[in-house]
């Protein structure tokens, strides 16, 4: 009826790990989440490949936000960028606030030895929802000469 039992201990090991871990990061404080949807192309020219992401951020201060991230980009080629993240809240405004941002890792593909260096470097709009979430919209330039367009929510925990 519910979840299948533990084959072993050592999966019953695995389970309890887990929980505790999700347990810790729920009570992390200072954790932010990140999720940003949109399309990337090319510079010079619109033939959009849809991305996404999702980070797990830590608050530095009240402006400052970093952490790791996953996500996917698509098209020719496409990969999974592995990075860290970190984001900078500029002091103007109240509830629409600018931002910079950057990350920093690896683009996974499905032949490991043709992975690379992946980079992004943006700005955007951190448009305050409530006392702890936001609409975030943004853009930049990432990796092999594109540019990208990204709206996503940014959750405070």
């Amino acid at each position: 009826m519910g979840a299948p039992a533990p084959q072993n201990w050592g999966d019953m090991k695995r389970l309890l790990l887990g929980l505790a871990l999700m347990t810790q990061l729920a009570a992390a404080k200072g954790l932010n989440v990140t999720s940003m949807l949109g399309p990337h192309s090319p510079q010079g020219e619109w033939d959009p490949s849809v991305s996404w992401d999702a980070h797990a951020l830590w608050t530095v201060d009240q402006m400052v936000m970093a952490g790791p991230g996953v996500g996917y980009e698509g098209g020719p080629g496409a990969y999974l960028p592995v990075t860290a993240k970190l984001m900078v809240r500029l002091p103007a405004g109240r509830q629409a606030m600018p931002y910079v941002d950057g990350e920093l890792g690896v683009a996974v593909r499905d032949v490991l030895s043709d992975s690379f260096l992946a980079w992004k470097f943006g700005a955007g709009i951190d448009q305050k929802l409530g006392d702890r979430s936001s609409i975030l919209v943004g853009g930049g330039f990432q990796t092999h000469e594109q540019f990208y367009l990204r709206v996503g929510l940014l959750l405070e925990l």
